[in-house]
């Protein structure tokens, strides 16, 4: 059964309320106010669906009190309706540039009133279910990255900011689209958003930032083994449920980023960032885990700088025998590449092998104007192309914009050419971009073109 809808009528005439009441009453809740000022004291505590608000008003009129409503953020979406005595087109132009709805002249016609006031709350229905809808997400129905940002801001910038930002990313999904499709694929994220919906409390805000991550966003104080509870059981949940929907050959697992506020940050930049950096640890070494970006509370308690050389190498044995499952080649950051690259480079004289030196160029048409979201769909489809063409031993990086660089470990120059050809025509087949082409520089690590 839908809820009955709530009016607040403001008039400073009690028989006005009365008649106003007579009409209504039957198909609506109403409540009443006596001036602008009992108006704004009623809206503190309760929000209506439409106020109807008289224009000629002692201390406070109408047009005063609209502008304090509308002034106010907690009650500026509320439709408002005048009820004046006043048919003068200059009062109706004033009112409707201040933001009121509709006018309703008294005397009331009953019919009239009614039929005015169906049509603004079926029109305020629509409205509110399209800002709802531009807030979700199409897929899974959660809020989306936007609505996200703007509820956490909002939340973090109250006096009340504790809370755990948790980034979740299900484990090697591109795989898992490309061997069972993207319908299987779409039917993974909308029961993992089921299970992340289902584990969170009323006050809480789940939300789909993009493909296959998800972000949980927890209000209140928590303490650091509640969350890795939390998180644990998220990964055992998720991988027991989600198994089901593919066959026995995929081991759907999650991996998990943690912040808190505002022991890491006090904005959603800023808790995002960390999270994912604890999410990008979690995939370096091994996925199917949680990892928290700094623990609260982790005090020294013993001199801090005694150190475990034993308990710190057998973690750093650990790390070194890990192996990830990513395809391809090496990903590196600019810096990083730049390291290695000099590194092998040193070696080359004293070996018999080659290095060559890949650098792949996203180019267009002269008369071509590229938008950012295109070269950014492009560079994604380029890497893309060079993980499935590549060896695991090969490093890569982003050089630019528009280019990427590649580094082939231990080659010649007819196998150098033969992976650029094949990444060239990989990205070429899913590329949907006719005016965009992809060319190439092949250069051996001792400087010569070629062999």
């Amino acid at each position: 059964m839908e809820k009955q809808k709530h009016i607040l009528i403001v008039d400073d005439v009690t028989t006005n309320l009365k008649m106003a009441a007579d009409v209504l009453q039957d198909t609506y809740r109403l409540s009443m106010a006596k001036s602008g000022m009992q108006a704004i004291e009623f809206l503190k505590k309760a929000k209506p669906d439409l106020i109807l608000l008289d224009i000629i008003m002692p201390e406070m009129d109408g047009y005063e009190t609209l502008e304090a409503i509308k002034s106010n953020p907690e009650t500026a979406s509320i439709p408002v309706v005048f009820l004046t005595v006043d048919n003068q087109r200059k009062s109706e132009i004033k009112g409707l540039k201040m933001g009121a709805m509709d006018f309703i002249h008294k005397p009331f016609e009953p019919d009239v009133m009614k039929s005015r006031i169906e049509k603004i709350l079926k029109i305020e229905g629509l409205r509110r279910d399209l800002s709802i809808s531009a807030r979700k997400d199409a897929l899974t129905n959660l809020w989306n990255k936007k609505y996200l940002e703007d509820d956490l801001n909002r939340y973090l910038e109250s006096n009340t900011q504790d809370g755990v930002f948790i980034v979740l990313d299900i484990d090697n999904f591109k795989w898992i689209n490309d061997t069972f499709g993207h319908i299987a694929g779409d039917s993974l994220l909308t029961e993992f958003a089921d299970i992340l919906e289902n584990r969170i409390g009323p006050r809480d805000i789940c939300a789909r930032t993009e493909g296959d991550e998800f972000v949980v966003f927890l209000k209140g104080e928590y303490a650091i083994e509640e969350v890795k509870e939390y998180c644990q059981e998220l990964l055992e949940i998720s991988s027991n449920e989600l198994k089901d929907l593919l066959d026995d050959k995929a081991n759907v697992s999650v991996s998990i980023g943690v912040s808190f506020s505002p022991y890491d940050g006090i904005d959603f930049a800023t808790l995002y960032s960390k999270a994912d950096k604890a999410l990008y640890f979690v995939k370096q070494n091994g996925k199917n885990s949680f990892h928290l970006f700094k623990e609260r509370g982790n005090v020294m308690k013993e001199n801090p700088n005694a150190v475990n050389s034993k308990a710190d190498m057998d973690r750093l044995e650990r790390m070194i025998a890990e192996r990830g499952f990513e395809e391809g080649a090496f990903r590196v950051e600019y810096e990083g590449f730049k390291h290695i690259y000099q590194f092998v480079s040193r070696s080359v004289g004293r070996t018999d092998n080659n290095v060559y030196i890949l650098l792949l160029t996203v180019n267009h048409g002269e008369y071509y104007k590229v938008s950012n979201d295109v070269m950014d769909n492009a560079m994604k489809e380029l890497e893309r192309a060079i993980v499935v063409s590549v060896r695991q031993g090969d490093v890569t990086t982003r050089y630019s914009s528009f280019q990427y660089v590649v580094m082939l470990l231990c080659s010649d120059y007819e196998s150098a050419k033969s992976v650029a050809d094949r990444i060239v025509g990989t990205w070429t087949e899913i590329n949907e971009v006719e005016a965009l082409y992809l060319d190439y520089n092949l250069k051996c690590a001792d400087g010569k073109d070629g062999q």
